[in-house]
């Protein structure tokens, strides 16, 4: 799908009502099984063509990072003493440092209790928009597609001046939310309609579960489609969006780590997910809905 011709998928994903931009592109691990939980990391830095470890610390597995300059990042939760439920750690830090001259040591994210970052906590999205402004800044080759259309960024201003908070899901995509304190229906349909209605004011495609509006809601235009309803228009091949299938609930992941590496330490492996925004672990992750035809 062409840029400029975006399509916003609104629906419910178990107990989430999450956005969609279609063309967002996905980041995948190429070592989920040594990644130990942290794809929702190394995906992303792999994609601007990082090389990428996970091993094992003090007291937890942390991510590595070898920059083009000689100088290496550390992604890791609290360190001595660690977090208090290893299982959740409550905030992130991020060390840039290399030993050989010049020597370099520098923190790019620290969001423990007293650190600049404090009122992010253990969010993730915050943790990897500081990595990646920072590895901008020091010349790193970005992701494709990292650099996003002004519609795109158009379309993220509309979500969130509707209500919804960004976020990145358990392979490293990019997607809206509605905040997870915001339960009752009356007011979850509000803020959808409020963003369906916004969005195709825009101008913007947009698919949205007719059950997520409040009653009376004006239809979608010919060229957009909500999902339960069936299209009586005939279809633009160009500009007719593609239903997606069900997706499953999101469950952002969650792990705690180290910072100094311990040979003397035996590994395990680490259940995974966000302290701050808790679903239930047994479902998988959400996929970003496709458009294609065929998918």
């Amino acid at each position: 799908m062409h840029q400029d011709n975006l399509l916003i998928t609104i629906q419910q994903e178990g107990p989430r009502i999450t956005a969609w931009i279609s063309s967002s592109s996905p980041a995948v691990s190429d070592g989920p099984k040594q990644d130990h939980g942290y794809g929702y990391l190394t995906g992303p830095l792999r994609q601007r063509g990082l090389e990428v470890t996970v091993e094992y610390g003090l007291s937890d597995y942390i991510v590595d990072v070898a920059l083009p300059d000689g100088s290496s990042v550390i992604i890791s939760p609290p360190q001595e003493p660690p977090s208090e439920d290893p299982e959740f750690p409550e905030s992130w830090t991020v060390v840039r440092h290399r030993e050989a001259a010049p020597a370099v040591y520098e923190v790019i994210y620290d969001s423990e209790p007293d650190g600049p970052d404090a009122r992010h906590g253990s969010n993730v999205s915050s943790l990897l928009a500081a990595v990646d402004a920072r590895l901008d800044q020091l010349g790193v080759p970005p992701r494709p597609g990292q650099h996003r259309s002004s519609r795109e960024r158009a379309a993220d201003e509309v979500l969130r001046r509707a209500g919804f908070i960004s976020a990145i899901s358990f392979d490293g995509e990019r997607y809206h939310r509605l905040p997870t304190a915001m339960t009752g229906l009356a007011e979850q349909r509000q803020m959808v309609t409020r963003a369906f209605t916004a969005l195709q004011a825009d101008g913007f495609n947009v698919l949205c579960d007719s059950a997520l509006l409040r009653p009376g809601t004006p239809p979608a235009r010919p060229h957009e489609a909500r999902l339960g309803d069936v299209l009586t228009t005939q279809p633009d091949p160009v500009r007719s969006p593609v239903a997606p299938a069900a997706l499953p609930a999101s469950v952002p992941p969650r792990v705690s780590a180290a910072l100094t590496p311990s040979p003397s330490t035996g590994s395990r492996t680490v259940r995974t997910r966000l302290a701050a925004e808790a679903l239930q672990r047994a479902a998988p992750p959400p996929a970003r809905p496709s458009t294609a035809p065929g998918r």
